[in-house]
């Protein structure tokens, strides 16, 4: 039974409920805080099953973090610990234990700006101290990309239970091009994040057809919940598969995947064939130099724009025609930018 990040929440959601001697606990009752608190961080309910709530228990009470939990059902209902003092935040932890919660402490770090998940967090983090006085250092083995003090980060909360809760907001938005900020009310629905900047996926309640508005957090001033102003749901929209045939957030409810042909030197190759660019890629040619011809089944958008002129002359365009032109364009005037004309340009330090 791995020790995951889903596991680390359920135990530190019932350890907390223990600690909680105001109310008498029962199994249906812990089960209900499990699922509620993996919902925060999920943004949907999956029901904690009984099977996974038994097994949750066992290993709190097993040696195989070291908790041995004093775990006791009381009138064959209430379930407590027989020492009233006791936490999991307070006991020492086997090696095994400190090796599984040091693997899931550093992916739980990357947590750190979801307000919803705080009471969860704050027991990890107890759990972390006891890992460093335990290690002598509390340096993760495992770095994920961020941004430190992000712009718009701190919208993140409202916005997200504004997703679940279905409610209509009004964001302050100024966009590149504005001069200005402006007050917009829109139906939230889903938050995105893409290359290390979080996006806000709605739709504008001015909207006369049904159309897919995206802003970025960082471009955002202020959010409040527009309370006089129903949600509407938009029946085009699944957050779950929208995205799907998409390489970033630009699309459009209109938007078609097309069937993208790409050549890829033998230099670069390899590491096109180890990361895809999308799920949809195929292999179709491989020629005697080492070079490879793919497809993909996408969305014409920019970000794909930028993944392939990323590859500079190691990528070359197929097919659809269109875009073909459209990626040798980009790729003149970046020539041109470094012409023999532009050489004579004086450079100023």
């Amino acid at each position: 039974m791995p020790v995951n990040r889903s596991t680390l929440i359920r135990i530190s959601t019932i350890d907390r409920c223990l600690q909680n001697h105001y109310r008498r606990w029962t199994i249906n009752d812990l089960i209900e805080a499990c699922t509620d608190a993996l919902a925060e961080y999920e943004g949907r309910s999956n029901p904690v099953s009984r099977r996974t709530f038994q097994n949750d228990l066992a290993l709190m009470r097993s040696d195989r973090l070291g908790y041995n939990a004093p775990i006791v059902v009381r009138e064959n209902k209430y379930y407590e610990y027989e020492d009233p003092d006791f936490s999991i935040t307070h006991l020492p932890l086997n090696d095994e234990g400190l090796d599984a919660l040091n693997s899931a402490l550093d992916i739980l770090r990357q947590l750190q700006g979801f307000p919803q998940l705080a009471s969860s967090i704050d027991t990890i983090s107890k759990l972390n101290e006891q890992i460093s006085r335990h290690t002598g250092t509390d340096a993760p083995a495992m770095d994920m990309e961020n941004v430190p003090g992000y712009r718009g980060a701190e919208y993140i909360g409202i916005i997200y239970d504004a997703v679940r809760k279905q409610q209509t907001i009004a964001i302050e938005y100024q966009s590149f091009k504005a001069r200005e900020s402006e007050i917009i009310s829109v139906y939230p629905y889903l938050l995105n994040e893409y290359l290390n900047r979080w996006f806000l996926i709605c739709e504008k309640s001015s909207n006369r057809n049904p159309q897919i508005n995206i802003f970025a957090l960082d471009r955002i001033h202020s959010v409040r919940i527009e309370r006089g102003l129903p949600f509407k749901k938009c029946v085009n929209f699944d957050p779950y598969t929208f995205f799907d045939d998409t390489i970033g957030v630009t699309k459009q409810i209109s938007d078609r995947a097309r069937r993208v042909v790409i050549k890829i030197d033998r230099q670069q190759a390899p590491y096109v064939e180890s990361k895809p660019f999308h799920k949809s890629q195929k292999v179709e040619l491989r020629f005697s130099d080492g070079s490879i011809q793919l497809s993909l089944n996408v969305v014409i958008n920019n970000e794909l724009e930028r993944l392939i002129l990323g590859y500079g002359g190691h990528a070359e365009v197929i097919a659809p025609p269109a875009f073909r032109d459209r990626i040798a364009s980009s790729v003149r005037k970046a020539a041109a930018r470094y012409s023999a004309d532009s050489e004579n340009q004086t450079y100023h330090k």
